[in-house]
């Protein structure tokens, strides 16, 4: 196959996402191009650039951010142009912004078939303010092109009776995790780890991975470890991350006296390593598509404490033996898990949590998944236009 992927993030979950597509592609002997954005780009999106190039495909910079702008008319233009000069059998837009740029051709008759990835919809978890509203009503009018690819069922159930995109044009494919890459450590790895990154080599190490940001509620995150850190003077925090919020963030940790207790990375190429630093992972977003810093912890078999939003609610379903459940921007209740979570370190069995997630979210599950449905909207009953 012939297939232009187009995805607008430059770094974090999308990005390692889009690159596991791409490199599962070409494996499989199809073509590739790639339209994307060097806004705020890591280096993993100036090397997937490189391999896509250097096995033959096409590159085009789109130079967007994810919110609208004049420059979206040039994108247009630019990515019209590369799709009339490659001619791709179908399209892969992923985010919010991507998506709007393809469908929106689609919208005016390009007859390419069609996918889109949202990566989780906007605020999903509050659907009242202005701003959300006018975000979904866009998503609304685009939601009947081409075929949804959704990585969790509660954004599945949200892209129907939110967004309104009909049953028969989205699909339900989770994210997949690399399992050589993301794996336990053994006991001198850890130690290694820790003096790298500079945490305490005999402490118990809860740690997060994301972006401070709205969505991810880094505030009640440290709210509650600082409600039970004196309590726990063993337990230390290290968060992988960085954004917006970190300046109310650091006024956090000041006022309540926990600098020394909390270890900021603000960003590695490699992430792996980082979760076999940890005794256990926190995460307590608002909601998500399907988080990937979930799927490293499962393949890493770090026990969890995940808030009950959406997309995380999914793991409920996979009777994951080390699992602690909060409720999204509740403090005490993050709080309480915290303290579950320290308990559940002193119980003999060890995870499950590996041996679950390579069965339903391993790369050789969920890439093939997206290839197989590419190949349906070719097919004349695809379903795609």
């Amino acid at each position: 196959m012939n297939i232009l992927i187009v995805s607008q993030p430059a770094r974090d979950g999308v990005l390692r996402h889009v690159g596991g597509l791409v490199d599962f592609l070409l494996s499989q002997g199809d073509r590739v191009h790639l339209a994307y954005s060097d806004l705020a780009a890591s280096d993993q999106l100036h090397a997937l650039v490189d391999r896509v190039r250097a096995a033959g495909g096409a590159c085009l910079n789109l130079a967007v951010g994810n919110a609208p702008h004049p420059r979206d008319v040039s994108a247009v233009v630019g990515l019209h142009s590369l799709i009339r000069r490659e001619r791709p059998d179908v399209i892969h837009a992923h985010s919010s912004k991507a998506g709007a740029l393809v469908r929106g051709l689609g919208l005016l008759g390009l007859p390419t078939p069609l996918f889109y990835t949202p990566h989780s919809y906007y605020r999903m978890h509050d659907t009242k303010c202005r701003k959300v509203r006018a975000f979904h009503a866009l998503e609304r009018i685009f939601s009947r092109v081409g075929t949804t690819i959704t990585m969790s069922h509660c954004e599945a159930k949200f892209a129907e009776r939110v967004i309104g995109v009909p049953s028969s044009r989205k699909r339900v494919i989770a994210n997949g995790v690399d399992f050589g890459t993301f794996r336990p450590p053994v006991a001198e790895d850890r130690r290694e780890l820790r003096a790298r990154f500079g945490l305490p080599l005999d402490a118990k190490i809860l740690g997060s991975v994301g972006r401070f940001s709205l969505q991810k509620d880094p505030l009640s995150m440290y709210a509650a470890f600082a409600r039970v850190a004196h309590d726990m003077p063993e337990v230390h925090f290290a968060h992988l991350g960085q954004g917006e919020l970190e300046p109310e963030v650091d006024a956090l940790i000041a006022a309540h006296g926990i600098a020394d207790r909390c270890h900021r990375l603000p960003y590695l190429d490699d992430t792996a390593p980082f979760y076999r630093a940890l005794d256990g992972f926190l995460l307590t977003s608002l909601y998500e598509g399907m988080s990937y810093a979930v799927l490293e912890a499962l393949a890493s078999n770090l026990p969890l404490i995940l808030t009950r939003a959406p997309g995380n609610r999914d793991f409920g379903d996979h009777e994951i033996s080390h699992l602690g459940w909060c409720e999204p921007g509740n403090i005490a209740s993050i709080a309480a898990a915290i303290v579950e979570w320290r308990q559940m370190l002193e119980l003999p069995e060890a995870p499950n949590h590996r041996a679950i997630a390579s069965t339903r979210f391993s790369l050789d599950v969920c890439f093939p998944a997206v290839r197989e449905a590419y190949r349906a909207g070719l097919s004349p009953a695809g379903g795609a236009p």
